[in-house]
C-alpha cells in the first residue's frame, strides 16, 4: 500500500512540474511576443480617434500585425486604418467583432500608424496594438507551452484515477 502511495506522489510531482513549466513558458512566450509591439488604449467616439504608432524596419521583417479590442462593441461602427511611413493608407478594415486581428505588408522602413475610428457619438474603451509579426520560433514557444500544460493536466487526472483505483485494492 505504501508503494502505491509513493508512486502516486512521485507521478503527481512529475505532472505538477509539467504544469508549472507550461505556465512559466506561456508567461515568457507572451512577454517575448508582446515586447516588440506598440500598445495604446483610450476612449474613442466620432471625431476622437485612437492612434498607435511604431517604427518598423523592412529589412528585419516584411509582415506587420495589428489588433483591436473594443469593450462596448457595436456592429458596423468601428474601423481600423494602417498608414505607411509616407502617410499613405495601406490597409483599411471595418471591425466586425469585439477582438479583431489583421496583417499588413511592411513595404518600407519607417513609422507605421494604426488609427481606430468610430462613427458613434458614445465613447467606447478601445485597446490597439501594432508591430512586426513574430517569427515562427517565437510563436512555437506558445504552442509548446500549451502542449506541456495539456499533458500535465491530463497526467494529473490519470494519476488521480490511478491512486483512487489502487487505494480501493
Amino acid at each position: 500500500m505504501k508503494k502505491i502511495v509513493q508512486k502516486a506522489n512521485i507521478l503527481l510531482i512529475i505532472v505538477g512540474s509539467l504544469v508549472a513549466i507550461g505556465i512559466v513558458l506561456s508567461f515568457f512566450g507572451n512577454q517575448i511576443i508582446f515586447e516588440d509591439l506598440a500598445k495604446a488604449e483610450g476612449d474613442v467616439k466620432f471625431g476622437s480617434d485612437l492612434e498607435v504608432s511604431i517604427d518598423l524596419d523592412e529589412s528585419i521583417n516584411k509582415n506587420g500585425i495589428y489588433a483591436v479590442q473594443i469593450l462596448n462593441f457595436k456592429e458596423g461602427v468601428f474601423s481600423a486604418i494602417i498608414y505607411d511611413p509616407l502617410g499613405i493608407e495601406i490597409e483599411s478594415q471595418s471591425i466586425n467583432k469585439e477582438v479583431f486581428e489583421g496583417k499588413f505588408d511592411i513595404i518600407s522602413s519607417g513609422t507605421y500608424v494604426l488609427v481606430i475610428k468610430s462613427t458613434d457619438q458614445e465613447e467606447s474603451r478601445i485597446y490597439g496594438v501594432i508591430g512586426p509579426e513574430p517569427d515562427a520560433s517565437v510563436k512555437s514557444i506558445g504552442f509548446i507551452s500549451l502542449y506541456i500544460l495539456v499533458v500535465g493536466l491530463i497526467g494529473m487526472v490519470v494519476v488521480a484515477i490511478y491512486a483512487l483505483k489502487n487505494r480501493r485494492k
